[in-house]
Order: C-alpha cells, then sequence, then structure tokens
C-alpha cells in the first residue's frame, strides 16, 4: 500500500498531469492526494479515469486558490471522517488493517500558522485509531530543516512542536533530498524548505514497521512529491523482447544520464562557479523533458500536433487507447464464424489474395488504341534524366520525421538528423539503384499493419491495410513521383 502526496501547484498544467500519470504507473499507488488543485472537479476526475481509479474526494478550490483532491484506487477501502478547505480526513480499510489518514494542507499565511495547529489538535479527539498525518504543514519543526534566506522565527518552531506532541506524533525520516519546496533555484538567494511531511503515532509505527518515506523531487512544481510506501517494494516485472525501433525521443539525448547526480552533489553549495553549472544543468534537464513530450507525441502520431502544441494532450492516454483500438484478437471468416490465431491470419491472407489476384484482364484491348500519347520529348527526357543527390535530400525532408518505420525500425527522422554523417551513402545507394535500373534484392520488404475501419470490427473487409516500406525505398519511390507530379495537371 502506498500514498503519494503532492502540492502540485495546479491540476491544469498538462506537464503536471503527465508527470502524475508517469508517477502512478510506475509507483502504483493506492492513494493520492493533491493540494493547491487551483481547477475545478473536472480535472481531477480526469485524472481520476485516466489512472482507472475508483475513487476521489474533492474540496473546491477557492478562485485561482486553494482546492484538494483524495483519489484512491479501489472502493470499499474509504470511509469519509471530516473535511475543510486545509484537510481531509478518512479510515482505511485495506489487507486487514484498519487505520487512519489525515490528508492536510497548512495554511500558508504566518499570521495564521495556530489554525493549522488548532486543526491537528482537534482531529486528535475524533478516532483512537493509528494515525499518519500526510501533506503540506507549511511548517517547520527544526531550524535545520531550512537552507538558505534569514533564520526561521523560533515562535513558529516550538508552536508546531508543541502541537505535533500534543496529538502523539512523530515525523517519518524521509530518503533522498531533505528539503521538500524552494524558491530562487540556482541563484544565490536560492532558499530550501522541508514543508512536506508525514506525521504518524507509535500505534501506526508499530503496524507498519516497513513503512518509509521517499521524498520525489520534480520539475513541474516547486514541492517536491511524498512517496509513502507501507509495504515491501515488489520487483519491477520484465519484458519480452520487442522489435528494434527508432525512437524520435533519442535525438535529444546528448548522453545526460549523469546529470542529475552531478547537479545533486552541487546542490548544496552556493558559490557562482557551483550556480553556473546548476543552471546549465538545469536547461540540459529541459531538454530532457522535451525529449520526452516527444516520446508521447510519436506514439499519438497525430500529425496535427506540432511544437506549439506540446504537452497540450494527453500524449501517453490516447497513445495507449489507440494502440488497444487496434490490436484485433479475431474476426470472422467467411462461413461467418469467429476465428483466431492461425486460423484468422489464414482469413486475413486469403481475403487479401483474393483482392489482388489477376482477373485475367490484359491491356490489349483497343481501347488503348485510340489513346494519343501526351507526354512530349522534352517531358520525357526530364523524367528519363539521371536522378541526383538533391533529388534525395529534397524527397527525404519531404516527409514527416515520426512517420512508422518498416522492418528495419528506422523512421525519416533518424535519417535527417544524421544527414550529415549517413547523407553520402545514402544518396549514393538510391542513385545507382534509380539510375543503374538494379533493384537490390530485400529493398522493398514491407510490414503490412491493419488498421480497423470502424470501432468494432468484424470481417476483414472491416480493415484497411497500410504498408509500411523501410525510409530508402519510400525516398526512391518518391523521388520518382515528384518528377512525375510535375506532369500530371497535363
Amino acid at each position: 500500500m502506498s500514498t503519494l502526496s503532492w502540492n502540485c501547484r495546479g491540476l491544469g498544467n498538462p506537464r503536471t498531469v503527465r508527470q502524475i500519470v508517469g508517477l502512478a504507473s510506475s509507483k502504483k499507488p493506492d492513494f493520492v492526494f493533491f493540494m493547491e488543485t487551483k481547477v475545478p472537479r473536472v480535472h481531477a476526475e480526469r485524472i481520476r479515469v485516466t489512472l482507472g481509479y475508483e475513487g476521489l474526494f474533492y474540496v473546491d478550490n477557492d478562485g485561482l486558490s486553494g482546492g484538494m483532491a483524495l483519489l484512491w484506487k479501489k472502493n470499499n477501502t474509504v470511509r469519509l471522517l471530516s473535511y475543510s478547505q486545509s484537510h481531509i480526513d478518512v479510515e482505511i480499510s485495506l489487507f486487514n488493517k484498519l487505520w487512519r489518514m489525515t490528508c492536510i494542507y497548512g495554511i500558508p499565511e504566518r499570521n495564521r500558522r495556530e489554525e493549522t495547529w488548532d486543526l491537528l489538535s482537534t482531529l486528535k479527539n475524533r478516532s483512537l485509531l493509528p494515525w499518519v498525518v500526510i501533506g503540506d504543514f507549511n511548517n517547520l519543526l527544526y531550524q535545520r530543516e531550512k537552507k538558505g534566506g534569514n533564520p526561521y522565527p523560533n515562535s513558529l518552531l516550538r508552536g508546531f512542536g508543541e502541537a505535533v506532541d500534543d496529538c502523539g506524533l512523530m515525523q517519518m525520516p524521509m530518503r533522498g533530498h531533505q528539503f521538500t519546496w524552494q524558491k530562487g533555484k540556482g541563484t544565490p538567494n536560492w532558499i530550501e524548505e522541508r514543508l512536506d511531511k508525514a506525521l504518524i503515532t507509535n500505534e501506526w509505527g508499530l503496524m507498519n514497521e516497513n513503512a518509509w518515506l521517499e521524498n520525489i523531487r520534480t520539475r513541474a512544481s516547486d514541492h517536491s512529491i511524498l512517496f509513502l510506501n507501507i509495504n515491501a517494494t515488489c520487483m519491477p516485472r520484465g519484458r519480452g523482447p520487442r522489435r528494434f525501433r527508432f525512437e524520435m525521443a533519442w535525438l535529444l539525448d546528448e548522453g545526460c544520464k549523469e546529470l542529475q547526480q552531478r547537479q545533486d552533489a552541487i546542490r548544496n553549495r552556493r558559490d557562482l562557479v557551483a550556480l553556473t553549472e546548476y543552471q546549465q544543468i538545469e536547461n540540459s534537464l529541459k531538454r530532457i523533458e522535451a525529449q520526452e513530450d516527444v516520446f508521447w507525441r510519436q506514439r499519438a502520431k497525430q500529425h496535427w500536433l506540432r511544437g506549439a502544441d506540446a504537452n497540450t494532450k494527453f500524449y501517453h492516454r490516447y497513445a495507449s487507447a489507440r494502440r488497444k483500438k487496434n490490436f484485433i484478437s479475431s474476426i470472422k471468416c467467411d462461413a461467418g464464424n469467429w476465428v483466431e490465431g492461425d486460423d484468422m491470419h489464414s482469413t486475413i491472407l486469403n481475403y487479401f489474395d483474393n483482392i489482388f489476384a489477376s482477373n485475367g484482364l490484359s491491356c490489349d484491348d483497343p481501347l488503348f488504341e485510340i489513346l494519343s500519347p501526351r507526354v512530349t520529348l522534352e517531358q520525357n527526357m526530364m523524367l528519363d534524366r539521371p536522378f541526383e543527390t538533391d533529388e534525395v535530400k529534397e524527397a527525404l525532408f519531404s516527409m514527416y520525421p515520426d512517420k512508422a518505420p518498416g522492418p528495419d525500425g528506422l523512421n525519416p527522422g533518424f535519417y535527417q538528423q544524421f544527414w550529415e554523417i549517413v547523407g553520402g551513402d545514402v544518396s549514393d545507394f538510391i542513385m545507382n539503384a534509380l539510375n543503374s535500373c538494379e533493384f537490390p534484392e530485400g529493398l522493398n520488404d514491407t510490414n503490412i499493419v491493419l488498421i480497423p475501419k470502424k470501432e468494432m470490427p468484424e470481417t476483414v473487409a472491416d480493415l484497411r491495410p497500410i504498408a509500411l516500406s523501410n525510409v530508402i525505398y519510400r525516398v526512391m519511390a518518391k523521388m520518382i513521383a515528384n518528377r512525375m507530379k510535375k506532369l500530371m495537371e497535363d
């Protein structure tokens, strides 16, 4: 069992939504708590549907501020105890355990911090169950929980500490970076604080002795995400082998796998050299964020998604839905029976064999005798002249970079990006094949993909075949078409 807690500063931000979905996919939390959602309930409802969770409780935002949402994976595991603009208190029954979780968002104004302390005291007496309180308290317990800027007021440290002690709560240790909020990142005025916490009673700690808390830093907000894991971690599932496919996202990867480690290493330094390097790494990490956008955009396969639309769609959601829609497990044969496996393959092959077979027609029809030639000698010379390097590049660079690849797994984007390296060899190969009229064996090997024409395909006629050939072959075909295109109007 696990919980994600995040002061996300707005569920209307597509990058925030993408990170939520990504984390939920990898961490698989049973509960997700959002603070400062700043948007109407419908945004949280969309996330619930996207994640496939069954439950949602939402505390409405106040204009462009406030708002909280608690999502849970399975119904009948949560019972609401109370809520306000600052908390959601629930009773949880899961894995034969009964306990209490309070998700909290402390009032940020310093002159109102006592309201949060009083809220904790009030909640203490409402249940005797083992208790965990998680969220953004907007309070510190110790001076060491702040770095940079002026010292934290001792009166606030003392007031919050007394409230925590009175409730019989103690702070859980946290894995990873010890600060969960920051401002002025990478500048001499950089301030970090541990505002987000998980507080537990001794009873809850004994019940969940294997529990641990992790700080997951995110670039989509100035707050980190807290991940509270109660059970022992599970080994990730393995995946079987998959066909090679060039990823457009690789084009944005400059070998920066150790960027984050280096940034962590200099994070605690405030000298000018370290801050400059930190900002340089920050710019590189932004590039990696763009890489993730490209990854999902390639799977969405929508050519109207351009750079200006980046991050404005649930790329991952669209790609998953598209893959599920296009999967075909069975089909009706000519006899009207549903078949699958090898029988389905045979049905499909027989259908297209019949469609593309010759019906005994020939070109000796007298009709062709009355047609006069329309291609002039000059046009014929233009068509027959040797192909040139410029035509290769023109044809290649007119293709969409992320068009689906053929059997070799390479798309046009690969050749476009590395043209300075592979352009000469590619051009020589293509011009030799076209100008010599020699067609190397295997050059036109093609993957045939069947795309449903309607929502629920039943027969092979409901499927549209698409040929996915290798880029080199497509470039050659496009070069010939480009020459012929100039004559089509006549």
